[in-house]
Order: structure tokens, then sequence, then C-alpha cells
């Protein structure tokens, strides 16, 4: 893990620095931003679906704006993304909660300091708590397993925000996991999270 987190970082330090060399219309920003996730997934099998209730978690991470024009750039990312789930009622107070390494690679439009956009994300599973109440904590293991999450996940990000002239930045966004992370044949696993941020570009 410590590999990858080193190459991701090389790689969209080497695509600022060859964006920066390049074309003199271009322009090169980095950000930052953190802020709360209210995340779920959806659990089906057999033509029935069901989707628990959220659970509250947050993200962290960095990102670099690559512009190829006034309103439309590019945005590679490496976020800490806390995802998961939670079950009350009928007798039951169950929340597990994830924390992924996530790559989002978005394409984002700009209409003053209106921004829009979307793109592919790959996520990669850190550590896992599931907590009962009156049990102990059971660690979540990834893998493929019968008793494990896959510990890759693939999706889709929507964005959209206002960005301040001073570089400070609000917005929302919906991640939908397109991975099935179950590792039985005859059910699917999915993420789904939806997120406000607070940000900076500088």
């Amino acid at each position: 893990m410590k590999k990858l987190c080193i190459l991701l970082l090389s790689v969209m330090v080497s695509g600022a620095s060859f964006a920066q060399g390049g074309d003199s219309g271009s322009k090169v920003k980095f950000g930052i931003k953190a802020g709360v996730n209210f995340a779920s997934m959806t659990f089906s099998s057999s033509g029935i679906s069901v989707s628990p209730e959220s659970v509250t978690s947050f993200h962290v991470g960095g990102l670099v704006d690559y512009s190829f024009s006034e309103k439309l750039s590019l945005q590679p990312g490496l976020m800490l993304s806390g995802k998961g789930f939670e079950i009350e009622g009928g007798g039951m107070d169950i929340s597990t909660n994830l924390m992924y390494l996530e790559v989002p690679v978005n394409v984002v439009y700009k209409v003053g300091g209106l921004y829009f956009g979307a793109g592919p994300y790959a996520a990669f599973g850190l550590s896992g708590k599931i907590k009962a109440e009156g049990e102990d904590d059971e660690d979540v293991k990834f893998g493929n397993g019968d008793d494990e999450l896959k510990g890759t996940d693939f999706g889709l990000n929507f964005l959209a925000g206002y960005q301040l002239t001073n570089g400070l930045n609000f917005g929302a966004g919906y991640g939908l996991g397109l991975s099935n992370l179950s590792n039985d044949g005859d059910a699917k696993t999915k993420n789904k999270v939806f997120s406000i941020s607070v940000g900076f570009s500088f």
C-alpha cells in the first residue's frame, strides 16, 4: 500500500509538472478539501434489493486542477474516504465503518464561480469495523474469502459546488459504486456515498 501511495503521488506531481511546462495557456492549481460523508451500501440477492441507513463519516485529501481552458479542467485526486452503513430497529443496532484510499479523476466544467463535474474513481480498502450493540467490535477483512469484502472498488463520482475568488470553495458530491464487493456469487454489495465538503485551491 505504501508503494501504491508513492506511485499515485508521483503520477499527480508529474502530471502537474508536465502541464506547467506545456501550453502557456494552461494553468495548474493544487487544492485540498475535507468534509462529511453520508455513506450506505446496497445489498441484493435473488431479485431482492435492500439499502440500509447511512452512517456518518468523513473524507479528506488533495487534488490537482489542470485547466484546459477557462471553463474546462481535469482534477485527479487522492482522498481518504469513510464508507459503510448502519442498521437500527427491529432489535438490531449495527454499524459498519469502512476506510478507503480513493483516487478520483474528474472532469470539471466551470461557469463563473459555479462548477459541475463527473468522472471515475478507484478505491482501495484500508480498514473497517463492525460495531454491534452489546458485542465486541469486529474487524472487517478485505480479500477473496467468503467472510471478506473485495478490497478494490470502482465507481463514478458526480459533484457540484461554488468557488470564491479567494480559492475557498463549497461542494457536494455523490459516489456511486459499480463494483460488486461481495465474494458470494449469489449476492451483490455496492457502496454509495453522499458528501458535503469545504476546500481551498492555491
